[in-house]
């Protein structure tokens, strides 16, 4: 009695300590396959009302330590958010448990994997934070399995996962018997081998092989820094003039590197998030001096600014603007999806639409930082080689944030850069293959210097969209009417 009590709770222990690494900061791929697998076990224990409750309070705890400072919010918002994320990812256990009297059928490893689906789909919809916290994220390390987002999304590796740990439920309430096993083994088996061979496939003869080019992207120095309390000092006293020469101090410095990059053989260069800051009053002057420098080094030049319309209730205007090497401006881009928060209070908002242009080095596409995180936006990039990301982060998300940006590269089908003040910035082909890195925290220089390839390639993914969600609640129906016919 003594031992068997001393082994669940070594057991539930165990549960925890997977769950606690198998998404966000700390994460451990093959925690969340683990972790999945030793879940769904344990809730099965209790009848389905109490396995949901279990379910809701393990994963509520475990997203509370996985997502710690990650999400902009006051301690009990955060709470609170945390509490009714983990009652949504709940749900799908709470459905699986109420056909649990179909556990010896092979049709019932579909339940969970397809309700997860279905249901982590309408929820990120929804999420005002994107695809934050998605499971398919805790994946990053696995590049052979991640080549099958480029056909069906993120919601496949979630199927997987999900597959996975009922698969493994099935096979131990089997209890290991070969002969009513073998077949659903080989299904999973094969459905597995398929998709890592398509991955190992598409990494070895599917990588880029097209002509390169020199891109340079920069962040601004921390010491060219503006003062950015009491709205940049505007508010006080002498501070517009303050301001004004911070900025022009800090956009000269911003140029000056730009052209250094420039004459060291650069085609492309831009600038981090927001790293430019202007009055609307003075923004046509720095487009001019934009445009003439453009043309003077006959490059591609990107610039990040926040625009500051002191008239405007919302008076940040945060923009992308790239100027083509006869000083034309062909991208004047808008952050379109503003950080949840103090951000998306003060953001003027104008446009929708991810722009591209036409260049000798294949077409090129913009969005900013945040807009990233939602798969569905950057639906408008397919057919883009060449994808530019300003961003900019804090020390809790770096480098999550950039490698979620990678995730888009693989299933749109492009080149990305992703320049980070205050996070990790990166340069990656459209298979997830990391090109070029650079640390804000430990680079002086905040340059980082890319060969990036000037051809994308049409995915699957950029095609169909999201057809496999609809395959799964046509599975979960299928499923469901079958086993209610047993």
């Amino acid at each position: 009695m003594k031992n068997n009590l001393i082994k669940k709770i070594l057991f539930i222990l165990t549960l925890v300590l997977f769950l606690l690494f198998s998404n966000g900061r700390f994460t451990l791929f093959f925690a969340t396959w683990i972790s999945t697998t030793m879940l769904l076990y344990t809730v099965r224990k209790f009848s389905a009302i109490r396995g949901f409750l279990l379910a809701w309070l393990l994963l509520t705890s475990a997203f509370l330590f996985q997502f710690y400072e990650l999400v902009p919010l006051p301690t009990p918002f955060y709470i609170l958010i945390m509490i009714l994320i983990g009652l949504v990812m709940a749900i799908p256990y709470l459905i699986d448990l109420l056909f649990s009297k179909n556990q010896s059928n092979f049709l019932h490893t579909f339940i969970l994997p397809t309700s997860w689906v279905v249901i982590g789909y309408i929820f990120y919809q929804y999420n005002p934070y994107g695809s934050w916290l998605h499971i398919a994220y805790s994946q990053q390390s696995q590049l052979v399995l991640l080549q099958s987002i480029s056909v069906f999304g993120l919601g496949f590796i979630t199927f997987l996962i999900g597959w996975f740990a009922s698969v493994v439920n099935w096979i131990l309430f089997q209890e290991f018997q070969w002969s009513k096993i073998k077949k659903g083994v080989f299904v999973y088996g094969v459905t597995m081998l398929l998709t890592l061979s398509y991955g190992s496939y598409r990494l070895l003869f599917q990588k880029p092989n097209s002509e390169t080019i020199r891109i340079a992207s920069i962040s601004a120095l921390p010491e060219f820094g503006i003062y950015d309390n009491d709205f940049f000092g505007l508010n006080l006293e002498g501070g517009k003039e303050k301001f004004k020469k911070q900025a022009d101090e800090l956009i000269n410095e911003l140029f000056n590197r730009s052209s250094k990059e420039a004459k060291a053989g650069a085609k492309i260069v831009f600038w981090a998030e927001g790293n430019s800051l202007i009055l609307k009053e003075d923004e046509l002057k720095l487009y001019n001096s934009a445009s003439s420098m453009a043309k003077e080094h006959k490059i591609y030049l990107g610039l990040s600014v926040l625009v500051i319309d002191a008239t405007n209730d919302r008076p940040f205007e945060n923009k992308f603007v790239l100027f083509d090497p006869n000083g034309k401006k062909t991208i004047n881009y808008w952050k379109v999806i503003p950080v949840p928060g103090p951000e998306a209070a003060m953001a003027n908002i104008k446009g929708s639409e991810i722009q591209k242009t036409e260049t000798p080095y294949g077409t090129i596409a913009a969005s900013i930082c945040f807009d990233m995180d939602f798969p569905q936006y950057l639906k408008q990039a397919n057919g883009i080689d060449i994808f530019l990301a300003p961003s900019n982060d804090w020390k809790a998300i770096d480098p999550i944030h950039t490698q979620m940006a990678s995730y888009r590269a693989i299933e749109q089908g492009f080149n990305l850069i992703r320049q980070t003040s205050k996070g990790l910035s990166a340069g990656v082909d459209y298979t997830g293959g990391k090109i070029s890195e650079m640390d804000h925290f430990t680079d002086n220089e905040k340059v980082l210097i890319t060969q990036l390839p000037t051809k994308g390639i049409t995915t699957i993914y950029s095609k169909i969209g999201d057809i496999f969600i609809v395959f799964c609640l046509a599975l979960f129906i299928v499923v469901i009417i079958r086993l209610n016919k047993r």
